[in-house]
């Protein structure tokens, strides 16, 4: 039998240590070279900071439930996972992003639960001890909310890239880029509110205003296209994960 709370706060460290901590780069050598900065360009000091949150995650998860085997064994694929996930994710096409990011979360999430159907009794929940279905909910929400925000960018990212949405660096600098990173995490929190919060009517009016706004910088075909595309993906992101938001918590919260 898996054990729940285990997999909801494994999935929970996951997500926090691959996507709440930091924003790890992506190849784009053909387009944007610079877009990621130093740290792009300095893979010791890169290296170093993905294994030490990888390791720590590992530590969180033992720490959590205890020094058993279950727990060594969780902590060994997550550590391993998280350190490959970045690595992989720097070393791939940007037009494979998306598709790499759904089948790494989807075997992170695999991995994780096929190691807590098999959890034993040293494994014990030390933090939380109260309703565990709830506990559960909560955990895997958080994780959700947390990919929703941060790795949509990834997705977002992935399928601008292959539909050649993102306009060449004349038309779309390096600052506009990231304004648009930030706009597009800050629009998928207020679509997961909103959707949660069961008024899906305001999706509407919030899309609206957003192109009120933006419509006045739409001087340019190839610009056009990546706002529209890029807000739609993200808006679609978010919706999927609202979504999925509801029926867990109204599922759990009975």
């Amino acid at each position: 039998m898996t054990d729940l709370l285990l997999f909801a706060e494994s999935l929970f460290v996951w997500h926090l240590v691959n996507y709440a901590l930091s924003t790890d780069p992506v190849r784009d050598d053909k387009i944007h070279p610079e877009i990621t900065g130093d740290e792009a360009r300095d893979w010791r000091s890169w290296l170093v900071g993905v294994g030490s949150r990888s390791l720590a995650a590992a530590i969180l998860v033992m720490a959590a439930h205890g020094f058993g085997r279950t727990s060594f064994l969780l902590a060994g694929v997550l550590l391993a996972g998280s350190i490959l996930l970045p690595v992989v994710r720097r070393l791939i096409p940007v037009a494979s992003l998306a598709e790499f990011e759904l089948l790494a979360n989807g075997l992170a999430v695999l991995s994780i639960w096929r190691v807590c159907a098999y959890s034993h009794a040293d494994s014990a929940p030390r933090w939380f001890t109260f309703d565990s279905n709830q506990a559960s909910a909560l955990f895997i929400c958080a994780a959700l909310c947390i990919y929703a925000i941060r790795g949509g960018s990834y997705l977002v990212r992935g399928i601008l890239e292959k539909a050649g949405g993102i306009p060449p660096p004349a038309i779309l600098t390096n600052q506009g880029y990231t304004h648009g990173r930030i706009i597009g995490q800050v629009e998928r929190a207020i679509v997961l509110l909103i959707v949660m919060a069961g008024n899906l009517q305001a999706l509407a009016f919030f899309f609206a205003a957003k192109a009120l706004i933006r419509s006045r910088e739409l001087d340019e075909r190839a610009r056009v296209d990546y706002l529209l595309l890029g807000s739609l993906i993200s808006f679609l992101v978010a919706l999927a994960i609202g979504l999925i938001l509801q029926k867990i918590v109204a599922v759990s919260w009975k």
